[in-house]
């Protein structure tokens, strides 16, 4: 075996012109391969994430009335599989109404209209669990002014809903529900979720306080569901249904709300596999060319050796190891150079707000995969010319020249 890795690399290094470009092709391919699939998993991501900005994996609502035992349900939730954040919430629709800051209406107070003096906007108003929120939403990181409405009587204001109501941190608002119930609060925060329609509507507080607001203490009208695998929502959905058995409880999931969504992103995955798997199926087809040629041009060494006493076996397995090391070279340097295409595509692939347009997170499980799968490729596509070294008879060559 030491034989053959020894002439193995004397053949690579003896026309280092043609290694050169063998290992040029492959890392060229490697990196494209794992560049396209890096690029479509950010891309999945960045949609899965704008999507869960307005909608998580899994909501289950009250019907007709508030849910008093959602500590029970939380419970039952928990046993099953795949479910990584349950946030138990309160939500209900709301007014909230703000002192009116525009000179126009300063100007016209002094007519001591009262609608002037007041702006109000209608709201969604939402209270969570302080533990909950951040993993369910991530909100901390949205917040891009001020801090999260952690406390009794606090809240956080969205980007488009302040463009409206023009008021700052540590104001205070009152929020008015339909019922006749208020409560003046303060704004500690704005937060931009990336979706106008939140941004517009939401204003998030503690549970504690909204159910302060609406008088339903101890109670939630809402149970949001974070998984492991955001694919899996239907079935993990209907799993709960059958498991809670609750008539009063409704069932959604993010799958079912964005059936054009989940069908594009499915074809984009096809999509992606299909160029992956022709670009490796590119590459493979040079190396067993390239390959081919060089058990042609090498048949009077290959003769000699054999004539020598070299196995066929051996004789074979020098094309083997070729590739091999050509695959790990060229695997090599293709991932290196995958570093530099994702730094050079977050630099200038840009949204006017001057962010990455895609989110390519460096995944080193799929790497070291994609980097795996390649250099098992590459030595595979030796299969062909070193059958060729293995049936090439010593007799053949001296007779032929």
């Amino acid at each position: 075996m030491f034989t053959s890795i020894k002439i193995a690399f004397r053949f690579l290094t003896k026309d280092k012109l043609q290694s050169f470009i063998i290992i040029l092709g492959i890392a060229i391919g490697v990196s494209v391969q794992i560049f396209i699939g890096l690029l479509s998993k950010g891309l999945e991501g960045s949609l899965l994430s704008k999507v869960a900005g307005s909608a998580t994996h899994i909501g289950i609502y009250a019907k007709n009335s508030d849910i008093s035992n959602y500590k029970i349900i939380e419970d039952k939730i928990r046993s099953v599989d795949g479910v990584s954040t349950i946030c138990p919430e309160l939500n209900k629709s709301a007014v909230i109404k703000v002192e009116n800051n525009d000179d126009k209406a300063k100007y016209n107070v002094q007519d001591k209209n009262e609608a002037n003096k007041y702006k109000s906007e209608g709201i969604y108003l939402r209270g969570f669990m302080r533990d909950r929120i951040n993993k369910l939403y991530d909100m901390e990181s949205k917040i891009y002014k001020g801090k999260m409405a952690y406390k009794d009587n606090e809240v956080i204001i969205g980007k488009d809903l302040n463009e409206k109501l023009k008021v700052d941190i540590g104001d205070k608002v009152t929020l008015l529900t339909s019922d006749g119930n208020n409560l003046e609060v303060v704004v500690t925060g704005f937060y931009d979720i990336g979706a106008v329609k939140v941004n517009s509507s939401w204003v998030i507080s503690n549970l504690a306080t909204v159910q302060k607001l609406t008088g339903a203490e101890n109670k939630i009208n809402a149970i949001e569901i974070g998984l492991k695998d955001p694919y899996s929502a239907d079935i993990t959905a209907k799993k709960l249904e059958k498991i809670l058995a609750d008539k009063n409880l409704k069932f959604e999931n993010w799958k079912e709300q964005n059936k054009m969504l989940v069908s594009a992103m499915s074809g984009q995955k096809i999509c992606t596999i299909i160029i992956q798997f022709f670009i490796l199926l590119a590459t493979v087809l040079s190396i067993i060319s390239i390959l081919g040629i060089s058990v042609v041009q090498k048949y009077k060494q290959i003769g000699i050796l054999k004539a020598m006493g070299i196995k066929d076996g051996s004789a074979s397995s020098i094309f083997l190891f070729q590739a091999f090391m050509l695959g790990v070279l060229g695997t090599l340097i293709g991932v290196g150079l995958n570093f530099v295409y994702i730094k050079e595509f977050n630099k200038y692939i840009l949204t006017p707000e001057g962010k990455p347009l895609v989110g390519i997170i460096i995944n080193k499980r799929f790497i070291l995969i994609s980097a795996g799968i390649d250099i098992i490729a590459s030595t595979f596509a030796a299969f062909f010319p070193a059958i060729k070294s293995f049936k090439l008879s010593p007799v053949e060559v001296i007779k032929n020249g």
